[in-house]
């Protein structure tokens, strides 16, 4: 395994860490991990579909070959880590991938407020924009132009938004 890999990822929109990841930080084997994944898949899937994946994963002495790793998303994360050991060393980890998550949502949720706020200052110079045009023709042909612009930037933060929508 990468020894840069984040502990927490943004796939699709969603934070996720792997199973890989999990086991490096509990310092465990990954067998065993995956193993623990597959035991208690069921009230794993109670928090959402589990996905696995195939990566060849390096080994210190040279090579690779592939391995099925899992990608778990907060609540599966948190349970699977909840039910495996404790030691000092796997507590530290526990306490810095919950909070690696809690930092990834608030990314995303900073990230959606904003496209909401350039949402709205549009909607706010769309409307503008109307007023003007009813007081004259030379203001109305302002905004004719202006359609065309405010459409396509309104699109552009609806297609950013609507992603985000999709994580509450």
């Amino acid at each position: 395994m990468n020894q840069f890999e984040p502990l927490v990822s943004v796939v699709s929109g969603e934070p996720l860490a792997s199973s890989l990841v999990i086991a490096q930080g509990m310092r465990a084997r990954h067998k065993s991990v995956i193993q623990l994944v597959r035991q208690h898949a069921t009230p794993l899937q109670e928090f959402g579909p589990l996905a696995f994946e195939m990566r060849v994963v390096k080994r210190p002495q040279g090579g690779g070959s592939p391995t099925e790793y899992a990608m778990l998303n907060e609540q599966q994360a948190a349970l699977l880590i909840s039910l495996m050991r404790n030691s000092d060393d796997v507590v530290a980890f526990k306490v810095r991938l919950i909070r690696e998550f809690y930092r990834m949502r608030d990314a995303l949720n900073q990230r959606a407020q904003n496209l909401y706020q350039q949402l709205q200052a549009l909607v706010a110079e769309e409307v503008e924009t109307q007023v003007k045009a009813s007081f004259g023709s030379r203001l109305m042909l302002e905004r004719k132009r202006a359609i065309p612009e405010l459409r396509k930037r309104r699109e552009r933060l609806e297609h950013e938004i609507q992603p985000t929508l999709t994580l509450n």
